[in-house]
């Protein structure tokens, strides 16, 4: 499975099964660190996974008071960085944690990574030095990421955010061996984006076999290691930087092109610096040309959202002409012009299949009652979707967060914004009895929707996610979850149908009289409708099992 985690966990927690999968192409970030260390070689390296075109590259010389040190990613927001003395740094993107910034350590100004990051490797040498300057500075009152630090004798760190809201020190078992940090948090794996991470596991696998082989460590086999955890999707490597800290050369390899290698000599780089600029500067033009076509290819789903969401929004603005045009009868326009805007086109064709004259038709009774059900069920889902990407984007989303979003959200939609107030206007109940007597129509109905709507908008939901347009959220990738949605939303339609033909036949209907067609709401109470809340849940079941098997098979 690559995209969907928001979705699989939800519903994979909703079945009491733990498979929270990733394979490195999981909402949102990626980076993989690793430092292996055996017989006397000292390696650390990086893939920086993000979805930029580009990264940057820059030296800051050093002088009598700071180390001078090499960076990539940004000037504000230094991905990489290796200084004079053999001290390497990366970091794993996370939710963000609360900490506490010890206020009565030596102060720290500025910026999360300027005067945090940036300052331990102009004043750092050592993986000692690190901890010492770590345990006697203040923090920040928040973590983002996980910090991991390598020097040229083999000592390495992660620095992450505890449970208990204070810092935690993981260290490199001295000697031969190896430490791993992708996007969960070592010390607590609650905090991350994808645990159990393949990543994780694939590189930790890998770099076992080195420790126990024969073979000596060089960039080579390390770079293969580099290799096996890169990324091509959702974000993809924009670069890896492979570094030999005991000799002081760094490898660096742009897009993924792991048999053409920008050399650089730490010392040399330093008393030369070259100057700053995109890091595709450092590549000959062949490697260039293959980067944007490797970007123009990882970018194809944003293309193809965009395509989707600006011709969603033609439709609807057409459909929305065409109901106003060729609609004489402006009684039931308060029921047809919310139909029309959130369904399209698929409401403008049951208008047409159940036209105004056949006053007491049962057909049009059940297709007005069908379709007043979609409307919030489709505005439910869409909505609790954004809603979690966004939450798992900008901090993460518990478990329970997710069952709540993708089951509650759409359910009380329905139940307390439409079903209740709009019917209850219009029906001779009391608002509070109309809500209770309404809520096990509700149940079915919405559970039959989703039972519907997972099947196919799982799969390709999973299909057109992309970070770069979740960061922030552009409204043309909302504009194609909106457009798969109704696609589910009719196969839902269809169960719903069903249900509503048992019920229309006994004389209960509330959308249709909302519509202006007459008659009184009528809806059923529990004792009559009690088993179909049974059936609903049944169907909602093999509903998410549906979509599980169809996500599986679509997912590379």
């Amino acid at each position: 499975m690559r995209n969907l985690c928001l979705i699989i966990s939800a519903i994979l927690c909703s079945l009491s099964v733990s498979m929270k999968a990733d394979t490195g192409h999981c909402i949102p970030y990626g980076c993989t660190v690793i430092t292996v260390s055996r017989g006397g070689n000292v390696f650390f390296a990086g893939n920086d996974d993000y979805v930029n075109p580009d990264s940057y590259y820059w030296v800051e010389k050093g002088d009598s008071t700071r180390y001078g040190v090499i960076w990539i990613g940004t000037p504000d927001n230094p991905q990489q960085g290796v200084n004079e003395k053999g001290l390497a740094y990366d970091a794993n993107g996370l939710p963000r944690f609360d900490v506490n910034p010890h206020p009565e350590r030596i102060p720290v100004n500025g910026n999360y990574y300027h005067n945090y990051i940036m300052q331990i490797l102009h004043e750092c040498s050592t993986i000692e030095e690190v901890i010492d300057w770590i345990n006697t500075h203040q923090h920040l009152p928040y973590m983002h990421d996980q910090l991991h630090f390598a020097d040229k004798k083999g000592d390495a760190v992660i620095v992450s955010a505890g449970k208990d809201a204070e810092i935690v020190l993981t260290r490199k078992t001295p000697g031969d061996g190896f430490l791993v940090s992708s996007n969960f948090n070592v010390a607590n794996p609650s905090n991350g984006y994808n645990y159990p991470c393949l990543r994780y596991d694939k590189a930790s696998e890998l770099l076992g076999q080195l420790i126990a082989g024969k073979e000596p460590l060089n960039f080579k086999n390390i770079t293969v290691v580099m290799d096996a955890v890169h990324q091509e999707s959702q974000s993809w490597t924009i670069e890896t930087m492979v570094t030999d800290l005991v000799n002081g050369v760094i490898y660096l390899y742009y897009f993924y092109q792991y048999d053409d290698p920008v050399i650089i000599n730490i010392k040399g780089e330093l008393a030369n610096p070259r100057a700053a600029g995109p890091l595709s500067s450092l590549f000959p033009e062949n490697v260039r040309e293959e980067a944007a076509n490797r970007y123009w290819q990882a970018t194809k789903t944003i293309r193809i959202n965009n395509i989707i969401g600006r011709s969603w929004a033609v439709v609807i603005l057409i459909s929305l002409v065409l109901l106003l045009f060729f609609t004489s009868r402006r009684k039931g326009l308060r029921f047809w012009l919310p139909a029309v805007f959130v369904l399209g086109p698929a409401a403008l064709l049951m208008k047409v299949a159940a036209p105004d004259p056949v006053k007491n038709s049962v057909w049009r009774t059940v297709l007005t009652e069908t379709l007043g059900n979609m409307i919030p069920l489709c505005i439910g889902f869409l909505a609790s979707l954004s809603i979690m990407i966004v939450k798992a984007v900008s901090g993460g989303i518990s478990p329970l967060q997710q069952i709540l979003y993708i089951f509650g959200f759409p359910l009380l939609t329905a139940w307390l914004i439409f079903h209740g107030p709009m019917l209850a206007s219009t029906g001779n109940m009391r608002f509070p009895d109309f809500l209770f007597q309404r809520l096990p129509q509700v149940l079915t109905v919405t559970f039959l929707g989703l039972a519907g709507i997972f099947p196919v908008a799982m799969p390709l939901v999973n299909r057109s996610i992309a970070m770069s347009q979740i960061m922030p959220l552009s409204p043309w990738i909302v504009m194609t979850w909106w457009a798969i949605t109704i696609v589910g939303g009719l196969a839902g339609g269809f169960l719903i149908f069903i249900y509503e033909q048992w019920a229309v036949k006994r004389g209960y209907q509330a959308w249709n009289v909302y519509a202006g067609n007459g008659g009184e709401i009528d809806t059923p109470r529990w004792k009559k409708i009690w088993w179909w809340v049974i059936i609903s849940i049944l169907i909602i079941l093999a509903g998410l099992v549906a979509g599980l098997i169809l996500l599986k098979a679509t997912s590379g």
